[in-house]
């Protein structure tokens, strides 16, 4: 570990320490051992529904379980607290006292499958100071730190009492061999200390980073202040991906930027875990010219994965780049990135609603570039996302655009809101595209744009050689589709904005059914609050 780096994480982990013991609050919970009663006096419910926020308790029964006792509406609250998701069925407490102890701890429950009364089993308990450092890792170089490196094959949590430290490359698991399990708890810090610095999910392991609004997973670099501080995230997985030589039939291949590591098969639901409510920042490292780390790497990743609630924030390169596979994904907040936001190619067929995009304001290139496959544009299976609900916002490079669509990608976009972009809003390039799409009077349905709106200086751009009808020309065939000002106050719209109410329903079982177009339904709808950093500022 270089001393510069040594003494940059050490301010930082310090500052953070620091300003931990500052914000520090009443627990979320208390529990007594004499009656085996939680007490709660806040905590949200998050589901489809919504949010609703209730106070409860809860009784140890005869099997080791806590049975829900109680349960009243409660007025919701900022802040520490604590969070059930009824998705995944984990309820999490940041901090429970034990009565009379002055002890607290971070603890993890489950519900227990059809359980009536509703009951939850204990999944974890951490103690909320640091203690030591587990055996899969080393003391780090201040007290409160500990050090990740090399090949981990072992089921591992990271804690929140702990300040973890990245070293080099780390993998979870071996490629398609000694699978294992990285849990991540609510509130956790992991940083990388320079380029090279990652974390990497190999096939067939799991990322389980499951935070919370008010404690979000926060990846970051050392100094927290720049672009390329450290290397970022990277997932493989066996969902199908293209890019093999042809008669191949299950395509398997190496990530560019790594070339040891290989992504990619047959299985299009395959789970590669969770990240939620995520932060990755200042990330990104270019391996060799053109080869890069983004904050956020997917290599053929399954729908089985969830993706919900993540931000990838100021990276050197792209926000998120998937590489083929089907992932699907909600409630993106993409923001400063030095290169693109959002990138797909190698055939990606997943989806994603609710996107919000904020180019870097000295730099970025564009909100989404799009490809199949640059040395065979044709390449099968074909990218083809479905997106919609984005609100992509471009900043001042002349060059950058909002979206790229090129090198034979197909396409479904829907209720959507391109502006800003110096550049053009949007632009189509190269024969395959054009082919793949149909044209204007037959469109194929391969290549699509409905109920969306374009504002730039120029709505559409196009490469002249390589056109048979102009970007502006498939635009403006497509329904509901407006060259036009949304009326946005920064990403959300404003009063009287026309995407506030449309004929904008996309019937799909991943995508909710929603009328309005862009990422937000309204002013007050802002899902970024709490878990989200330089967003709301």
């Amino acid at each position: 570990m270089k001393l510069k780096s040594v003494n940059t994480l050490k301010s930082t982990v310090a500052m953070l320490l620091a300003g931990s013991a500052m914000q520090a609050q009443a627990a979320t919970a208390t529990y007594d051992p004499a009656t085996g009663v939680v007490d709660i006096p806040v905590v949200d419910v998050r589901g489809d529904a919504g949010v609703s926020t209730f106070a409860a308790q809860l009784k140890l029964n005869a099997n080791n379980e806590f049975e829900l006792l109680s349960g009243v509406n409660a007025a919701s609250k900022t802040g520490d607290r604590v969070t059930f998701f009824t998705d995944s069925a984990a309820l999490y407490f940041p901090t429970v006292e034990v009565s009379g102890s002055g002890t607290e701890f971070a603890v993890k429950l489950r519900q227990v499958p059809g359980s009536s009364p509703l009951a939850f089993s204990v999944e974890s308990i951490s103690p909320v100071a640091f203690e030591s450092c587990p055996d899969f890792s080393t003391v780090g170089p201040i007290n409160g730190t500990c050090v990740l490196s090399g090949e981990i094959n072992q089921d591992i949590t990271l804690t929140a009492n702990t300040e973890w430290i990245l070293s080099g490359y780390v993998f979870i698991g071996g490629d398609k061999t000694n699978a294992a399990t990285l849990t991540i708890e609510p509130g956790t810090h992991i940083f990388g200390q320079q380029g090279n610095d990652a974390l990497l999910i190999r096939r067939g392991s799991k990322i389980m980073a499951e935070g919370t609004p008010d404690q979000p997973i926060v990846f970051t670099g050392p100094n927290e202040q720049a672009a390329g501080e450290w290397g970022g995230v990277v997932i493989s997985g066996y969902a199908p991906v293209n890019g093999c030589s042809e008669g191949v039939t299950v395509c398997e291949t190496a990530f560019e930027a790594i070339t040891s590591e290989f992504y990619g098969g047959d299985n299009p639901t395959d789970n590669s875990g969770m990240l939620k409510y995520v932060q990755i920042n200042y990330a990104g490292f270019e391996v060799r010219p053109d080869e890069e780390l983004n904050g956020l790497t997917l290599l053929g990743v399954g729908s089985g994965t969830v993706v919900d609630y993540v931000q990838v924030h100021a990276g050197l390169d792209d926000g998120i780049e998937m590489f083929g596979g089907t992932v699907q994904m909600k409630h993106l907040v993409l923001t400063g990135a030095g290169d693109d936001s959002l990138d797909w190619g190698s055939g990606w067929r997943g989806k994603a609603q609710y996107v919000a995009i904020r180019q870097a304001d000295d730099d970025g290139d564009r909100g989404i570039e799009a490809d199949n496959n640059g040395d065979n544009n044709d390449a099968l299976p074909r990218s083809k996302p479905l997106l919609a609900n984005m609100t992509v916002v471009g900043s001042s490079p002349d060059n950058g655009q909002g979206v790229l669509l090129r090198r034979g990608t197909g396409v479904n976009i829907y209720n959507s809101v391109f502006t800003g972009f110096a550049g053009a809003c949007i632009r189509l390039d190269g024969d395959a595209t054009y082919v793949n799409g149909g044209t204007p009077e037959n469109l194929s349905g391969e290549l699509t744009i409905n109920n969306t709106y374009v504002d730039c200086v120029d709505n559409f751009a196009d490469k002249a050689d390589s056109n048979t009808y102009t970007t502006e020309q498939w635009f403006t065939a497509q329904s509901g589709n407006v060259q036009g000002d949304p009326q946005l106050s920064g990403l959300f719209p404003a009063t009287g904005s026309p995407l506030l109410s449309a004929d904008a329903v996309v019937a799909d079982s991943f995508l909710d059914s929603v009328t309005y177009i862009g990422a937000f339904k309204d002013a007050n709808d802002n899902w970024t609050e709490e878990w989200t950093v330089n967003f709301n500022n």
